[in-house]
């Protein structure tokens, strides 16, 4: 569940109810220099598969971070950390800085490096806006083409630039932990004016040689005895050689948004690329009542057949101060003609956020 709903529903609180003025900030501890901030979330899941049983799920997203920014008289940057939690609703990534989790210098006018476990710069756009609301299951983590494409990662090393007219840009270098032959390198950029947003993003990690290891032997009961199964030595194999290029953007017409994006997905290891689109529209009632409908697709990969796959979902959101009530509708047609993957999930859910 962590990679379908990841940061959406936050940030689209956030968004929305800063926009009307009701957002809280986070709570001081001392000063800007130590501050707690999260949020209590979590939805009613009832899913309700094209193949096999349906079912009832409770899901409890809720998170807690520490943040800080210390100013110095006689040293420029300011010196920026953060420590998070990841999600209740997930055991093995539920602790302390299983989320954003870094040290970092900030200079005035210039921009911030920080690093630790952090979002690669590509996947801020890929994860908002163009995978909420449910978009995530297609236009995020989707792709037939055995490509795995890091999101939030340890080892990463990050430069966000100020912003100077609207621009900004971001970059990312990760995925050196065991190997620096494994690097991951990102890149993102976007341009904001008062009625649009344009923003695209690039992510690539070369081929490499990565180690396989050794299996011990194993045992199997053949005519009655138990015989000895042969492990594996140790080995290596090519992996990496894949990258992804994302372009989209937003339109704001007063209570309006409109936003659409284009994924481009490649593993030249296998020869193989496949697209993914995004599209979303979202209408604010009275500063209050939320309507948003989204549609993300992916097309047939080069090599294969009939692995395209589709979400369409709808929300309607309800705005109080400093929380978001919703309830969606999602549907899902995942490659293509197989149903093992279909159906469509009704969620109710709320945040409360500070």
């Amino acid at each position: 569940m962590d990679k379908m709903f990841k940061r959406s529903l936050l940030g689209m609180a956030v968004a929305v109810a800063a926009m009307s003025g009701s957002a809280n900030a986070a709570i001081d501890l001392n000063g800007e220099a130590v501050q707690v901030y999260g949020q209590a979330a979590g939805f009613m899941h009832i899913t309700n598969p094209e193949v096999g049983d349906g079912a009832a799920q409770a899901v409890i997203e809720s998170r807690v971070g520490f943040k800080g920014r210390v100013a110095f008289d006689e040293f420029g940057p300011d010196f920026v950390w953060q420590i998070e939690s990841g999600d209740a609703n997930q055991t093995e990534y539920g602790a302390f800085g299983m989320r954003d989790t870094f040290l970092g210098l900030d200079f005035e006018g210039v921009g911030s490096f920080k690093f630790g476990r952090q979002l690669v710069a590509a996947y801020n756009y890929v994860d908002w806006p163009h995978s909420n609301p449910g978009l995530g299951n297609v236009f995020d983590w989707h792709n037939a083409i055995d490509a795995s494409f890091e999101d939030r990662a340890n080892n990463n090393f990050r430069f966000d630039s100020a912003t100077w007219n609207g621009f900004n840009v971001q970059a990312t270098l990760s995925g050196m932990g065991t190997t620096t032959d494994a690097l991951v390198a990102s890149i993102a950029t976007s341009y904001s004016q008062d009625m649009f947003s344009v923003h695209a993003g690039y992510y690539n990690q070369g081929r490499y040689t990565a180690d396989v290891a050794a299996t011990a032997p194993t045992y199997e009961l053949k005519d009655g005895k138990w015989v000895e199964k042969a492990g594996t030595a140790a080995s290596t194999k090519e992996a990496g050689d894949v990258s992804y290029t994302i372009v989209g953007g937003s339109v704001y017409l007063g209570d309006v948004t409109l936003t659409a994006a284009y994924k481009m997905m490649e593993n030249n290891l296998t020869n193989d690329d496949q697209d993914a689109y995004s599209a979303t529209a979202q209408y604010v009632i009275d500063g209050t009542w939320v309507l948003k409908a989204g549609y993300a697709a992916t097309s047939e990969s080069k090599l294969g057949n009939d692995d395209d796959s589709q979400a369409i979902t709808g929300r309607l959101g309800y705005l109080l101060p400093s929380t978001y009530l919703y309830m969606d509708v999602r549907s899902y047609d995942m490659n293509g003609s197989d149903e093992a993957a279909d159906g469509t999930n009704i969620l109710i859910g709320a945040e409360y956020y500070f």
